[in-house]
């Protein structure tokens, strides 16, 4: 995936350093990992709360115009979901659009930008702690062990990314479409999808191939490429024009 590495001690996040590189015609294809990041960033712009210990990676790549962005996102995904199956081998879930759960608590989160010809792909991972908030939990309690080296989960993360773009590449989505079908847990379940200030409510039918979601709405489904999905355990209706 990539030979360099770039190690940092303290940063203000991982995916704003290397957006700066890009900026400043600096970029190469790399690794960036930090000890600890002091602002750290996920998905809608919101903070990701970089406890010391867990992994804040961004790994910059080349970005063909060819390559199918939603497709791409999903494949990450499947790719962080493959290392954590390597220490947790039940009850891990894909939970769209790219972030990886146990249980109900989520575990990593991705951010993907595209600058010109490049693309960043960010991944935080709560490995040896979790933030003190509701429904976050980290690799160690889960798996009961002491500690977690983050250089050897970022090690298996760029060989494990090779592996699944490879599969994306030479065998198409479908590959990683059914790969997604066999570890959402939220199938023909009501959802909630957010985006800014937009919901919709209705049922979740998995996803289509291209990576969108496919929401059940008055009878028809509808294709959904962003947003934040959440269970409607309360049956919480949402009025549609």
């Amino acid at each position: 995936m990539c030979s360099k590495i770039i190690k940092l001690q303290n940063i203000d996040s991982t995916h704003e350093f290397a957006i700066r590189l890009i900026e400043n015609n600096q970029a190469m294809e790399c690794a960036i990992i930090a000890e600890n990041q002091t602002n750290g960033i996920g998905r809608c712009e919101r903070s990701w709360i970089s406890s010391r210990g867990n992994l804040f990676t961004s790994i910059i790549r080349n970005f063909s115009r060819k390559e199918d962005l939603g497709q791409l996102s999903l494949t990450v995904a499947c790719a962080v979901h493959d290392v954590i199956a390597d220490y947790i081998k039940k009850d891990l879930y894909l939970h769209w659009p790219n972030d990886v759960h146990y249980k109900k608590s989520k575990i990593a989160g991705i951010l993907i930008t595209v600058i010109n010809d490049w693309i960043i792909i960010s991944i935080g991972m709560n490995v040896n702690s979790a933030p003190d908030i509701v429904g976050a939990v980290s690799l160690v309690d889960i798996c009961k062990f002491q500690s977690i080296s983050v250089e050897q989960i970022l090690e298996s993360i760029l060989i494990k990314l090779k592996k699944w773009l490879d599969n994306l590449h030479n065998l198409g989505f479908l590959h990683i479409k059914h790969y997604w079908l066999r570890y959402i847990n939220e199938i023909n379940r009501k959802i909630i999808i957010r985006n800014g200030s937009d919901s919709l409510a209705g049922i979740f039918r998995g996803i289509d191939d291209s990576g969108k979601l496919i929401l059940e709405l008055n009878g028809r489904n509808l294709l959904i490429s962003s947003g934040d999905m959440f269970l409607n355990t309360k049956g919480i209706t949402v009025n549609h024009e």
